[in-house]
């Protein structure tokens, strides 16, 4: 009796199985092409979806299926966007509908609340939040932060030209870009990255990013939900970490509110003083302008830091780039000061370098998925509602049609009376693009010009070879945000090297002095 309830259970299995795949095959048969579905295990395509660099994979399909490419992972359909056209199409001119977020349990709900902007979904709390980050971050906004911007720049030059090696270059680069960021949300700067707020908050970015590029099962198979809360094993540890984030985020309120009662506050602009005064009007309770305040910080931080990064490598491959761009400062700068905001209109060269670094390796290769909230169609292919919709960036930013020769760094595509087309979907598509991208182009502009200025840029001697190491263009490291894994680089003192030196301490000295109006 027993084989036989044996052989009956196999046979029930089976055709369970033979069931859901012919069902799963007639919807993506509307669907776009896509890999085949495994027959065995959930009957899906999760044997496809690496791990790590997973826009590589989406690459391969776009060479094999074309521009609109559909998957299954567990019960979640995902849509693979090829092409800006595509991209546009659907993210930008069907924006209504594509500006949502796919549900995002772990990174979302149990870690964030539903309080961080990225993961929100589409409606009116969101809209409220967007509302209050543009207030801070527009074109018009970043203008305000320009100032404390280049003063840290300064200081950034005066760091690098004393810096021994490398590691010492990225320590310093960080401190920057978390200045600049804290700077923007909170009004305020930090000296090192040793300092306490700053250290708990590196320790809330690496998790948030961690978790947010994780694939729990609970994302793909939510029914996990409904078990007892004590049973939720996936819970305990972001619950946990989400306590001590709203105690460290309500921390920095405090901080500017505290600054405001004592008139110390008032007259610097960031997006906390900002979210203080309309607090009312956007409806954010304390809790939610805390977090709402630390957006900067979680877009920023590292993209801006890994966007630079980008910049000293492609110095380093290209060092006929970086000549052309020294000849451009010293013509048009000198040697008795260095560039300000005030010279990127004479200095075209280089802001076409700050370009090329954005298209040539997009720190942010896949953005997280946009979500379709309705049910679509597109070139006849159908998009179920809900489906999680990812942009390759990477790819776009490798168009051979848009940006001939695309893997080489060519500042010169976007000079002349034909400039190649913006790639500004670096910071992402439609609604969901990151409101922080003036921020982080300024942030770009600022260092790069000063350094082209005070250094020359040379690849680290092999003490093995006594030759300049060689370096891999493709050597990149990261998921979500990605950057260049090493950059093995020599900065020496450009022209009369005392005379520079001389020039960068004086300027990072008054950088300091006038920086002490931003440290609390």
């Amino acid at each position: 009796m027993a084989p036989l309830r044996l052989v009956a259970g196999i046979v029930a299995l089976t055709l369970l199985i033979v069931i859901r795949r012919r069902k799963r095959l007639r919807l993506r048969a509307s669907m776009p092409p896509g890999p085949e579905l495994a027959w065995f295990g959930l009957g899906d395509n999760q044997r496809d979806m690496p791990k790590h660099e997973v826009w590589k994979t989406f690459t391969k399909w776009y060479e094999q299926y074309g521009p609109v490419v559909s998957v299954l992972v567990g019960s979640t359909n995902v849509i693979v966007l090829g092409t800006v056209k595509a991209a546009t199409d659907l993210l930008e001119k069907r924006g209504s509908i594509y500006s949502s977020r796919h549900r995002q349990i772990l990174a979302g709900e149990i870690y964030s609340g539903g309080m961080r902007g990225i993961g929100m979904p589409y409606g009116r709390r969101w809209r409220n939040w967007r509302s209050l980050i543009h207030s801070g971050l527009s074109i018009e906004a970043s203008k305000n932060y320009k100032p404390q911007q280049s003063l840290e720049a300064r200081i950034l030059v005066k760091d690098f030209m004393d810096a021994a090696d490398y590691k010492q270059l990225s320590f310093h680069l960080r401190r920057f870009a978390v200045s600049v960021v804290l700077n923007v949300g909170y009004g305020e700067r930090i000296k090192t990255l040793h300092d306490k707020m700053v250290v708990e908050n590196m320790e809330i970015d690496r998790y948030f990013l961690k978790i947010l590029s994780s694939n729990s099962v609970v994302e793909n198979w939510p029914i996990l939900l409904r078990l007892p809360k004590w049973l939720q094993w996936f819970r305990w540890e972001p619950e946990r970490m989400r306590h001590r984030d709203t105690m460290v985020y309500m921390g920095l309120l405090d901080g500017v509110k505290e600054r405001i009662a004592n008139k110390t506050d008032s007259a610097k602009p960031s997006v906390a003083v900002r979210g203080l005064e309309k607090q009312q009007d956007w409806g954010l309770n304390d809790i939610e302008l805390a977090y709402a305040c630390s957006a900067p910080w979680q877009a920023g931080g590292s993209t801006t830091s890994q966007a630079i990064h980008v910049f000293l490598f492609a110095m380093l491959l290209n060092p006929d780039v970086l000549e052309k761009a020294q000849e451009e400062i010293d013509r048009v700068v000198g040697r008795s000061r260095q560039p300000e905001f005030d010279d990127i209109d004479t200095l075209p060269y280089v802001d076409a370098i700050c370009k090329e670094v954005l298209r040539w390796r997009p720190v942010i290769p896949i953005g997280v998925a946009h979500c379709n909230t309705t049910a679509d169609v597109y070139e006849g292919m159908y998009i179920p509602a809900g489906s999680k919709v990812y942009a390759n960036i990477d790819l776009m930013s490798k168009d051979p049609v848009a940006y001939p020769s695309p893997d080489e760094f060519k500042p010169e595509r976007w000079l002349g009376p034909n400039p190649a087309p913006a790639f500004q979907f670096s910071f992402g598509f439609g609604r969901r693009q990151c409101p922080g991208m003036h921020i982080a182009t300024n942030a770009l502009f600022i260092v790069a010009s000063k350094l082209i200025w005070a250094f020359d840029i040379k690849a680290r001697i092999d003490p093995l070879t006594g030759r300049p190491v060689i370096l891999d263009p493709d050597d990149m490291a990261g998921d979500l945000v990605r950057g260049p894994r090493d950059v093995p680089c020599v900065l020496q003192v450009r022209g009369n090297s005392e005379q520079t030196r001389a020039l960068i301490l004086a300027e990072a000295e008054a950088a300091e002095t006038e920086a002490l109006e931003f440290t609390p």
